[in-house]
């Protein structure tokens, strides 16, 4: 099992619309919207890395409402 964490800034007043949408996502475990730099984290995982790329690379940056996003990958 690969986890991974995504930080995710939002265009302003589409924090819960994103949140929807991440929480529709198969490989999604949890989504809070959080205070600071970003506006989401989204707890992600996958049986390997090849499909956590494809979530955090391809369907999570594809949101409507998402500006930006950074992984960071679980080493425990």
């Amino acid at each position: 099992m690969v986890r991974a964490y995504v930080l995710i800034k939002t265009k302003t007043g589409a924090q819960r619309g994103v949140k929807n949408a991440l929480q529709a996502l198969m490989h999604v475990k949890e989504v809070s919207m959080i205070t600071g730099q970003y506006d989401i984290i989204a707890v992600v995982e996958t049986k390997d890395t090849k499909t956590l790329g494809e979530v955090v690379a391809m369907q999570i940056p594809n949101i409507d409402g998402v500006e930006e996003t950074c992984t960071c990958i679980a080493v425990d």
